[in-house]
């Protein structure tokens, strides 16, 4: 089976062609859902025009807009909403959450699947209140859904399953290093008047990773070995060198495909947090059809893999134009000449080659993207990396979002970083 595109349109002067849906195999994603127009603009009757004001708010009407049109994506591609197995939200403003905690509720009927929410510096419509994924698996796979009885005290407010098991696949929602209460805990935190009990950092990520992280998958009939890839928010980027510590002594020698987002603090549903981290696995039964990709790669990620397919799914580590120096020299930019050169468009060309030679590596090619999340540090950027990418894909049409992250990357002089998914037909 090929992959398939829905809804394709033209954004700005019609050289951004977003697919917000993509079926490929059992599985249909949608990606960069906004409650947008076809030419790119947000639609007037979620602005309210002259009422702005009216009830019900803002953020509600507008994913009321996008789970109406998410239903219909679905419906179209052989899925359902009874069928989606994660959905993610990015949102510029808190206040924006509850509203849409509202819609998200009825839309899905309160079965609402393993969530990730993030705050975020910015969008790419300015007047948007969200920005949302999902994934689902379609009618014709035959999987049965399963809501994991894991107890990770997620807030009841939201209606989601802190673990969802779909198929032989496991899907984990975004943790924190809270306890019952809500709040980070004790374990998590120095002691009080204590400067060097321990790192914040490291103490946050492995009690997530011991207390929620775990105790999930087991629940799921998974285990660490079998998780094909992890998203980790953290919101003090200079928190990376100990997070990379702490991270390889979870899981030892296989570090699954991992993708690290530094976003500004605070960023979570918990104000004091400083990292969250969401898990895709497999049941433990499964774990032979995973397929490590090890390739000639660097990642931010270092020691983790580059990527991992099951079931002809691609999971990918995040990638950023760097290499064992820094940031690659064909992006660097001379502080006396800086106009002579674009160093967004150098990193994601850059980016791009790395990609496309972990998708060759997994027997496929960047044709078969499911999902591409661009997390810039500006999204002033985006338009000049956007065109990075091959014009035929281009024309094509890309399942893509860009979101505004900390205005400081990993490596100085870096100002993106791509999360790809993809598809691996046998």
């Amino acid at each position: 089976m090929s992959l398939e595109r829905f809804g394709k349109t033209r954004y700005g002067n019609g050289d951004i062609v977003h697919v917000p849906f993509v079926r490929a195999g059992n599985w249909v994603f949608g990606t960069g859902l906004r409650a947008t127009q076809p030419d790119g603009l947000m639609d007037p009757a979620v602005l309210g025009n002259g009422r702005p004001l009216s009830s019900p708010p803002k953020p509600q009407r507008e994913a009321q807009l996008i789970f109406e049109r998410m239903r219909t994506h679905l419906d179209s591609a052989g899925s359902a909403m009874t069928r989606v197995a994660r959905v993610d939200q990015y949102y510029p403003d808190p206040g924006s959450v509850d509203p849409y905690h509202v819609a998200r509720k009825q839309a899905l009927a309160g079965q609402v699947a393993p969530s990730t929410s993030i705050i975020v510096p910015g969008l790419l419509n300015k007047d948007a209140g969200m920005d949302v994924q999902v994934m689902a698996a379609t009618s014709a796979s035959g999987y049965a859904i399963e809501r994991v009885k894991a107890d990770l005290n997620a807030p009841q407010t939201s209606g989601y399953a802190p673990c969802l098991r779909v198929g032989d696949m496991v899907f984990v929602a975004g943790q924190l290093a809270r306890d019952s209460s809500g709040n980070i805990a004790a374990e998590a935190r120095q002691a009080s008047g204590q400067q060097w009990n321990g790192t914040r950092i490291k103490l946050e990520t492995e009690y997530l990773f011991k207390k929620r992280l775990l105790p999930a998958l087991e629940a799921a009939g998974s285990h660490p070995d079998c998780v094909l890839k992890a998203q980790v928010y953290l919101s003090h980027p200079a928190d990376l060198p100990a997070f990379l510590q702490s991270w390889a002594q979870c899981f030892g020698k296989r570090i699954p495909p991992t993708t690290i987002v530094p976003v500004t603090h605070p960023a979570f549903g918990t104000i004091d947090a400083t990292i969250e981290v969401n898990l895709i696995a497999v049941h433990a039964s499964a774990q032979p059809r995973i397929r490590d990709i090890c390739c000639d790669v660097e990642l931010i990620a270092e020691g983790a893999l580059q990527a991992c397919t099951f079931d002809e799914l691609l999971f990918v580590s995040g990638l950023m134009a760097v290499d064992k120096a820094g940031l690659v020299p064909g992006a660097q930019v001379q502080a006396s000449a800086p106009y002579f050169h674009d160093s967004a468009h150098a990193q994601m060309t850059d980016i791009l080659a790395k990609a496309e030679s972990i998708f060759a590596a997994a027997g496929t090619d960047l044709s078969n993207v499911v999902r591409a999340l661009y997390f810039h540090t500006d999204l002033a950027d985006f338009h000049a990396a956007h065109q990075a990418w091959d014009r035929e894909l281009r024309d094509a049409g890309l399942p893509f979002s860009a979101l505004a992250v900390a205005p400081t990357m990993f490596v100085p002089g870096a100002s993106l970083l791509l999360d790809l998914w993809g598809y691996a037909p046998r």
